[in-house]
């Protein structure tokens, strides 16, 4: 058994360093050639990759024994919490460790609305009009980039805050039913 898992593993690792170094490729096509086409097959081999990680993660981490904790409402050791943390809250906190723009991104939207706060007229012209939409646009880019790190954020911490004290049994069932949820989901 032990080594099906060890060329499973093997395998996994060798389709996600086949993604990386696609990915790459991809990205190197974008810079030679800047279209709407080569981005969108970026995106779509980043989605890969990230879908691929997913899924070596939850093969690499024994949830069963976890399950069984939280259906039988069983005290959770700390390395449960951590294996439990990591599966509901993991992709969020790891975000937010390693992103570096989001001040970047505040002096951005600040920028971009100051701008709009400029062409406050009574009586805006056409050309006036269409500026306020691309700024807009240039707004709404940075404000999904800004609500998702913030919204990561306050998941981490509503979870730090929920798995402070003693889990009732309700918890433990809430919980179990996440995990189980998380397990099915291709977005996990």
């Amino acid at each position: 058994m032990a080594q099906d898992e060890q060329q499973s593993r093997n395998t996994q690792d060798q389709r996600i360093q086949t993604s990386i170094q696609k990915a790459l490729e991809l990205a190197t096509r974008c810079s030679a050639s800047e279209t709407s086409d080569n981005y969108e097959f970026l995106e779509e081999q980043v989605d890969q990759l990230e879908a691929q990680a997913r899924d070596a993660f939850q093969s690499r981490t024994n949830f069963g024994p976890l399950l069984s904790k939280l259906d039988a409402a069983k005290s959770l050791s700390a390395d449960d919490l951590k294996a439990l943390e990591l599966l509901i809250v993991g992709d969020a906190e790891y975000y937010l460790r390693y992103e570096s723009e989001v001040e970047e991104w505040k002096t951005q939207l600040k920028r971009v609305l100051d701008r709009i706060a400029g062409l406050q007229t009574s009586a805006p012209d056409v050309d006036t009009l269409m500026h306020v939409r691309a700024l807009c646009r240039e707004a709404h880019e940075v404000l999904a980039d800004l609500v998702f790190y913030y919204d990561s954020k306050e998941r981490a911490a509503k979870f730090q805050a929920a798995t402070q004290g003693p889990i009732d049994a309700e918890g433990y069932h809430f919980l179990a039913g996440i995990v189980r949820q998380m397990l099915a989901s291709d977005k996990m």
